[in-house]
């Protein structure tokens, strides 16, 4: 690559959202505003991802082993542990996200961030909002990612402007039906029977730090209570409480390497709209954010859907009391 080039790139663990929305913001960049960009991940893409590419025949992104010295847009995160490795010695020229901010940087960038249930959806509309065409490949996967980000419109987190700019984007792309596409969206990571317990906790997983306000790394005082939550999505909680001890197994492991408080991963039930939360390390932070006594690690919440909405305010204050 050229030493100019410009990497547009998501979280670690790369979902949908954070993968498409990169490819998407990084043809905008290039084809609008003349900008050497390159589409990255810094992960292995799930199967739902691999499926919405190859639904709207679009190629997979550059994986970008480390940003060091790198020119990065971020996409989809703006926390510093979530950030790629090597990102601490990168020059970052541009965050888009739809999540809280926990950002620090030495110099004035631009950082654009709405709390909408999608950074596909704020993607799209930047897009829109620069009289950009956006081709039915790229409307396709910026659909996609919403529907999936949101869980097909159920999540809490979901906006009137995502189902707004979701319609539109189904136009252009050619979605008649899009629910049914979003179900089938969903469906394509929502059995667990090939993958391992590391890809079950591995596939939607971030770190995070809690004293005080949640801040980024740069800021975060010293002796945070630092944590992992993963979320896993299913049509049958069966099948994750069928393999819970060899799930559980494997957080301790990973909780143990990373020298972390405790983990928590949400299996969460797509069709009936609740969420199992298993747990390894210190289970009662849990229980002190909702009032309630986790059976052998687990405790299941009716409604629970959103890890940024649903799990982590209650245990962030928790953690921060």
């Amino acid at each position: 690559m050229a030493k100019d080039t410009v990497y547009v790139i998501g979280h670690k663990s790369p979902d949908t959202d954070t993968v498409c929305s990169a490819i998407a913001y990084a043809e905008y960049l290039k084809k609008k505003q003349k900008i050497g960009t390159v589409a990255a991940v810094c992960g292995d893409l799930n199967p739902e991802t691999k499926f919405v590419l190859d639904y709207f025949k679009i190629k997979k992104p550059a994986k970008l082993n480390s940003a060091a010295g790198k020119t990065l847009v971020l996409v989809d995160h703006n926390e510093r542990s979530q950030m790629p490795d090597g990102a601490d010695s990168a020059k970052i020229i541009e965050v888009v996200d739809h999540h809280k901010i926990c950002f620090e940087y030495p110099e004035p960038i631009i950082f654009r961030a709405e709390p909408l249930g999608s950074t596909a959806t704020l993607t799209a509309k930047i897009m829109i909002a620069g009289k950009f065409k956006i081709a039915k490949p790229m409307a396709g996967i910026l659909l996609a990612a919403i529907l999936s980000d949101t869980v097909v419109f159920r999540s809490p987190t979901c906006t009137a402007e995502d189902v707004k700019i979701a319609k539109l984007l189904a136009k252009t792309a050619g979605v008649k039906d899009i629910k049914k596409f979003g179900v089938e969206i969903k469906k394509q990571k929502a059995s667990l029977k090939k993958m391992t317990a590391a890809q079950i906790i591995s596939s939607d997983y971030k770190t995070f730090e809690a004293q005080g306000p949640l801040q980024g790394s740069e800021a975060r005082p010293k002796g945070g209570r630092k944590f992992g939550v993963g979320q896993i999505e299913v049509v049958d909680l069966s099948e994750a409480r069928a393999r819970q001890n060899e799930i559980k197994s494997e957080m301790e492991c990973i909780r143990a390497k990373e020298g972390l408080e405790f983990i928590a991963l949400m299996a969460t039930d797509i069709i009936n709209c609740g969420s199992e939360i298993f747990t390894a390390g210190d289970s009662s932070y849990i229980q002190r954010a909702f009032g309630k006594i986790p059976a052998n690690g687990n405790l299941y919440i009716k409604g629970m859907m959103s890890r940024k909405k649903d799990l982590l305010p209650p245990l962030v204050k928790t953690l921060e009391k």
